[in-house]
């Protein structure tokens, strides 16, 4: 079975483009001196920027622009909550590349049903026993330390191993922050194009999730 992943190895490190050529730098422990290590640093510095360039003149964006309509289009929970726990795990098809991915646990609310919910929410990249996967559309880890509360889009995913079911949804683009005030919870949002676009209160995001919900059950 051919590869979905398009593969540029240069000795110990190895870049992969996932579709749409979002770009991935997957490095492994190569037991290499420190000169040797330096050596290896800069020559992937080099193909990583070459990449680069070529990922701008294609123009061609890692993540699609979802307001918050069709986010919900494509997903089937949205979870706010604490996040309880966070690990990874390698996955590896076979006839397929090493993929490592880390998984969110947020425990909280499905603003979707109204209903308590605990999500494992999936992203791309992470490290897993000293290999390194870095992608470029997934969250910083500032942004899913243990305790924070955060609102998760998921949807269902069957292909990316036995311990996983769900995606978080675009990665960074379907996690988002919180802060509390005097008026109670803020979901931050991220700017155009991303289901939250502005900060937002919660009771507002919970009336325009229902007016989404409604307008789909006329459609239907």
């Amino acid at each position: 079975m051919a590869s979905k992943y398009a593969v540029n190895q240069v000795s110990s490190a190895f870049f992969v483009e996932p579709r749409p050529f979002c770009r991935v730098t997957h490095k492994r422990r190569s037991g290499l001196t420190l000169p040797q290590q330096l050596t290896m640093i800069r020559l992937r510095q080099l193909v990583a920027a070459a990449g680069v360039l070529l990922l701008a003149g294609a123009a061609i964006a890692c993540i699609e622009p979802l307001d918050l309509g069709k986010m919900m289009s494509r997903t089937d929970t949205a979870v706010l909550g604490e996040i309880t726990q966070v690990r990874t795990v390698l996955h590896q098809p076979a006839d397929e590349d090493r993929m490592i991915y880390t998984i969110v646990t947020v425990q909280g609310e499905d603003l979707y049903t109204g209903q308590s919910r605990t999500l494992n929410a999936a992203f791309l990249g992470g490290t897993y026993q000293g290999d390194s996967m870095l992608v470029t559309s997934m969250p910083a880890p500032s942004e899913y330390q243990l305790g924070k509360t955060v609102l998760t889009f998921g949807a269902p995913v069957s292909d990316w191993g036995s311990e996983i079911d769900h995606t978080m949804y675009a990665s960074y683009g379907g996690l988002f922050q919180t802060v509390q005030t005097s008026k109670g919870t803020v979901v931050l949002g991220k700017g155009k194009d991303f289901a939250v676009e502005k900060n937002v209160a919660l009771p507002t995001l919970r009336k325009q999730i229902s007016k989404i919900k409604f307008e789909n059950k006329e459609v239907k």
